[in-house]
């Protein structure tokens, strides 16, 4: 395992390890410690069993645990969840973010979670296609066909390697996982949140780097025009 510092990324994020290609790992997640995911806190309330979806453009399954509408959600402790958003300090934003997800990460063009999947991957076949030469060329031939989504509730506790992640890629399922909502209420990244729309697209990278042959992480400025052949 490799120890990465997140500062020194082209966009600032919180501390974390890769693991592997496409493993999201956390030093800070929701007030957790310990490695049971049964501990972590659910700020949308828990996952709920709904039929899998495919998104518009390019057909790629995905499920939202019910996350595209927490608030129907009758066993999500609202005023639980407030109250814990109040106490550690949480900011209006913050506490807006949560209030009203998955609709407040939203840019023009996309308001559904099928819709982020098909933005992210064409923002990261853009990134890739811009580099030109052969990685533009594997780019381009790149499909989703048997690539998935899945939105979780908390911390995704990866067995193999003992380690909490914030989102995943598994080359050998093509499956994507991310949370929810990533928020940091402690330490030097206090308030530091991001949605899984954003998730999506960094887990997006993992899926392109795979594909291409390239190191998925680190992503030094540059990237993945500088990313290292594998």
């Amino acid at each position: 395992m490799d120890v990465k510092d997140e500062k020194k990324r082209e966009q600032e994020k919180p501390p974390m390890l890769r693991v592997g290609i496409g493993v999201l790992v956390l030093w800070v997640l929701l007030d957790c410690t310990t490695a049971s995911a049964q501990g972590y806190y659910e700020f949308l309330g828990p996952r709920r069993s709904v039929p899998d979806q495919f998104t518009p453009k390019y057909a790629i399954r995905y499920n939202t645990g019910g996350f595209d509408d927490p608030w129907s959600n009758k066993n999500a402790e609202w005023q639980k969840i407030f109250k814990k958003l109040r106490k550690k300090g949480a900011d209006d934003a913050v506490r807006e973010s949560v209030l009203n997800f998955p609709g407040s990460p939203l840019e023009p063009g996309g308001n559904t979670i099928g819709e982020w999947i098909d933005t992210a991957f064409d923002k990261v076949k853009a990134q890739f296609v811009a580099c030109g030469g052969e990685l533009a060329r594997r780019a381009n031939t790149v499909s989703p066909e048997g690539l998935s989504v899945e939105v979780m509730p908390t911390a995704i506790y990866e067995p193999y390697y003992g380690i909490d992640v914030a989102g995943v890629y598994y080359p050998g399922t093509r499956e994507i996982k991310v949370l929810n909502i990533y928020y940091i209420w402690s330490g030097e990244y206090n308030g530091w949140l991001r949605h899984a729309r954003d998730l999506i697209e960094w887990e997006m990278g993992s899926f392109f780097s795979t594909e291409v042959g390239v190191q998925a992480e680190p992503r030094p400025i540059g990237w993945p025009c500088t990313a290292r052949r594998l």
